[in-house]
């Protein structure tokens, strides 16, 4: 339950929050059920974010984006039909770290370079966007380095990102049912136990928004989003 409460902080401004779910859940479940149990309670925060946020996406950027995106769906997909369970959950792994050096990065060195309008700025970003979304569904802190990265206002970049992530992990369930066949009766069942509690924290994560400060809040995140990504490599 506190892991759907995270989901929904995420989508209510708590950006990145959700990276300390992900290899716990995958440690637990394995690789491919965890993303499958993940994805509905996303989905719920997904939709969440649309309905506020829906005015301020940018459609220019999502135009350039999704295509790549879906690209490195593709590219996931076959991923994960081509690995067992443990090395999926290693991939898992290997992309939280690499979020959590974004993260990092952006924490110590205030980052503002800003990224070319360009066709290979905007693939690169949306095709590793849809690749680590659909292993892992860590693709948070890549696309907020992304979007960040285009100097975008703060409304717009919170819109566009909801957009993408609700299209992205739409795209995913015919994946998860009919290709890797892991999303299940039981998986949509413990979802949907979990579905109220995204709710929960999308209403009072709001308001926490703007009382908790946010630097000690992320520096607790990062240190508990590396100690689940190295707990997976013992798993």
């Amino acid at each position: 339950m506190g892991g759907a409460y995270l989901i929904g902080l995420n989508k209510a401004g708590f950006r990145g929050v959700n990276i300390v779910l992900i290899p716990f859940v995958a440690s637990l479940l394995g690789g491919k059920t965890s993303s499958s149990v993940l994805l509905p309670l996303l989905l719920t925060g997904d939709f969440y974010a649309l309905i506020v946020y829906r005015k301020k996406a940018e459609l220019s950027y999502l135009r350039k984006m999704l295509p790549p995106a879906v690209a490195g769906l593709a590219a996931g997909m076959v991923i994960g039909r081509m690995v067992d369970d443990r090395v999926f959950t290693l991939l898992i792994a290997v992309f939280v770290l690499v979020c959590l050096i974004l993260m990092v990065y952006r924490e110590v060195f205030h980052s503002g370079w800003v990224l070319p309008d360009h066709w290979l700025a905007h693939g690169t970003g949306g095709f590793l966007g849809g690749l680590t979304t659909m292993v892992g569904n860590a693709a948070g802190p890549i696309m907020s380095a992304y979007l960040l990265a285009l100097n975008l206002p703060k409304e717009i970049f919170i819109g566009t990102g909801a957009v993408f992530f609700l299209v992205v992990n739409l795209l995913k369930i015919p994946v998860h049912t009919l290709v890797w066949h892991s999303l299940t009766r039981d998986t949509l069942a413990l979802s949907a136990c979990l579905m109220p509690v995204v709710l929960l924290g999308t209403f009072t994560g709001l308001p926490l928004v703007r009382r908790v400060p946010e630097k000690p809040f992320r520096l607790i995140i990062i240190i508990a989003a590396a100690a689940g990504a190295v707990r997976l490599f013992f798993s």
